[in-house]
Parts: C-alpha cells; sequence; structure tokens
C-alpha cells in the first residue's frame, strides 16, 4: 500500500513539472530597491533558464520568466538574494524586489600621502581584486586563438599486470570498478554527481560560440544602452570580446557575473575607442 501511494505521489510530481516547462516565459517588469544606494547597473540572473538583464539608474529591468523560475540578485554593496517568483509577481504591473546593504567591517588601516593618488580611476584600478582564477586574464590584450588540435598520438601509460603471463596490458582496476557496479557497490555519489554535472557544463560552453553565450545572457538593451554599443556593431563587438574557453568557464558561472560584466564594460571602452580612431 505504501509502495503505491510512493508511486502515485512521484508521477503527481512529474506531471506538475511537465506542465510548467510547457508555460512559455514572457517578459516580467521589475524593479530593486534599497536604502540610500545607488541601484544601477546591478545583475539580475534567471537561474532557472540561464538568462540575465542589469538594472537602469532607477533600478529598474525587464527579463523573461515565468512562475517558480528562480531570479539571483548581486551587486557589489548588497547582499545576494535569491527571488522565486510565483504567479503573483506577474499580476502587477512592477514587481519590487528590496535588498539588504553589505556591512563589511574592514581591518585598521593606516592611511598616507602615497597611499592614494587623489585621481580616483587611477586609485580603483590599484585596488580591485578578483581572486586567483582571473590573475592571467587581461581585458586590454587583444587576442586570437585556434582550435585546439591534438598534433601527437596519445601515450598509452597503462601498465602490464603480472597476472598476465603473456604481457597483455588488462586493465584491472577499471575490472573491478565495473564488477563493482554490477555486484551494487556504491561510489562516492556527491563526487560523481558534480564531476558529471561539470562535464555536462564545459560540453555545453564548447558547442556554441562566445556570441551565443553572450546573447543568451545579457539582454540586447545591456549591449545598447549599459555598453554603448550601436545596434548594427553589437555582432562585430562581440567578435572583438571573444575569450578562450577556459576563461569562458570561469566568467559564465553565476558567483562571477560582476567580473564578466566588468570585462565587458572594458572591452567596450577599447572597442569605441578603436572605432573613433579609424
Amino acid at each position: 500500500m505504501r509502495t503505491n501511494y510512493c508511486l502515485l505521489l512521484l508521477f503527481v510530481i512529474i506531471s506538475q513539472i511537465g506542465m510548467a516547462q510547457h508555460i512559455e516565459r514572457k517578459v516580467l517588469k521589475g524593479r530593486i530597491v534599497a536604502d540610500s544606494i545607488e541601484v544601477e547597473n546591478l545583475t539580475v540572473f534567471n537561474i532557472t533558464s540561464n538568462i540575465g538583464a542589469v538594472t537602469n539608474a532607477d533600478g529598474k529591468f525587464s527579463i523573461k520568466a515565468r512562475p517558480t523560475d528562480t531570479l539571483f540578485i548581486q551587486g557589489i554593496s548588497y547582499d545576494s538574494k535569491k527571488y522565486v517568483l510565483t504567479d503573483r509577481d506577474f499580476l502587477v504591473d512592477e514587481l519590487e524586489i528590496r535588498l539588504q546593504i553589505r556591512i563589511t567591517e574592514l581591518n585598521e588601516v593606516e592611511i598616507t600621502p602615497y597611499t592614494l593618488t587623489g585621481i580616483v580611476e587611477a586609485d580603483v584600478k590599484r585596488i580591485k581584486v578578483y581572486g586567483e582564477p582571473f590573475y592571467g586574464i587581461d581585458a586590454t590584450v587583444v587576442k586570437y586563438y585556434e582550435d585546439d588540435v591534438r598534433t601527437k598520438t596519445p601515450t598509452n601509460y597503462a601498465v602490464t599486470s603480472q597476472l598476465a603471463p603473456n604481457g597483455a596490458n588488462f586493465n584491472f582496476i577499471a575490472i573491478g570498478k565495473s564488477l563493482g557496479k554490477m555486484l551494487g557497490f556504491k561510489n562516492n555519489t556527491k563526487k560523481n554527481v558534480d564531476r558529471v554535472f561539470e562535464e555536462r557544463r564545459q560540453n555545453n560552453i564548447q558547442s556554441k560560440s562566445f556570441s551565443d553565450h553572450m546573447y543568451e545572457r545579457f539582454a540586447h538593451h545591456f549591449f545598447v544602452e549599459t555598453l554603448k554599443i550601436k545596434h548594427q556593431e553589437i555582432t562585430l563587438f562581440l567578435q572583438f570580446a571573444e575569450m578562450p574557453v577556459k576563461d569562458l568557464s570561469l566568467f559564465l558561472k553565476p558567483e562571477n557575473e560582476i567580473q564578466l560584466i566588468d570585462y565587458l564594460t572594458t572591452k567596450a571602452k577599447m572597442f569605441k575607442s578603436e572605432k573613433i580612431s579609424e
């Protein structure tokens, strides 16, 4: 009886998920509200559909979404927030989401006349630190990348087994793992799930171009209004800002959204500067 009840419950859940997936996403208008601090250029990312948007000077944004989608709002001066959309959020003219100001306690710092230059742009560049994965990425350098082509035959590192008198290279470790799976021995499930998820993410990144990823993540409004790129030059700009897959893999992680926007902003300034010089 209990088994039948569990099967019925599972069927209902799957049916609800299937129905939810067929609901078409529509444009949701919203506004970020906070106390005293500017709400411009905050990232609003739809985790469910992998689409992002950026707020304007009034904190307003628009993004395609549907009920049950999860929005992730992130900004330097605010605590990040996840917001799960409901049917009621689509009944209002403008969804209002309030953020809490991030309070960071800093160690005591002694300010000397040589600590700051007095030039805001120069001082900001001196203190801007993202973390170790981005140390090797320079947005001011234009590089061109070619496909990675294998030039050598892979080396076989298999060790001849002492259990094979004829010297055959049997991989007894792989055979043992296969037998273990057949006999029901459990492996590190969480580690395997994380590995499979990361492999799928990497395959998805490699299957699309840099431009496709940027079009999926940012709305047209971001390129035209925020980066100030002309509509007819967006394609050229994305070719100009292209980066290798290993760097793109880091930038596309949700927690690195601010670094990606900063990279595109820097590239946009360089792109417009070169257009003027031409």
